[in-house]
């Protein structure tokens, strides 16, 4: 049988460092840092992108 507690802690992890990410591009907004703002909004794409990609679900469908 397949024990899928590490399936949800590796989403768990994976949705804080998404809301790290998002939160720190708020912050980099709300102190006038947009350069700062834009390197990490890229980052967090570029993250939630491969997330997507490497999502089980994503290839059933």
């Amino acid at each position: 049988m397949l024990d899928n507690s590490s399936l949800r802690e590796t989403t768990a992890e994976e949705n804080q460092i998404e809301d790290i990410l998002f939160r720190a591009v708020n912050l980099f907004e709300k102190t006038g840092l947009k350069d700062l703002a834009e390197k990490w909004d890229t980052i967090l794409k570029m993250y939630a992108g491969k997330k997507e990609l490497s999502n089980p679900s994503f290839l059933e469908t």
